[in-house]
């Protein structure tokens, strides 16, 4: 995994966050490995290679308490 790589994993863990932040990450895991698999640079990056990068970036993103 390079850096391009650790930085698409932030940028979907922050914005999946963003956009589906008021539910719970076991919830929205299936939806975000889907997600992922289209959006990967790197098609050797399967999401079990990725998760818990991404799962990290979710957690330390702000979450609206309003889920506007």
């Amino acid at each position: 995994m390079n850096a391009d790589d650790v930085e698409l994993c932030r940028v979907y863990g922050q914005m999946s966050r963003d956009y589906l932040g008021h539910r719970a990450w076991v919830e929205c895991e299936p939806e975000l490995r889907a997600g992922w698999l289209r959006l990967r640079r790197n098609p050797a990056l399967d999401w079990d290679d990725v998760a818990s990068l991404v799962k990290t970036f979710w957690e330390l993103a702000p979450v609206d308490p309003d889920g506007t």
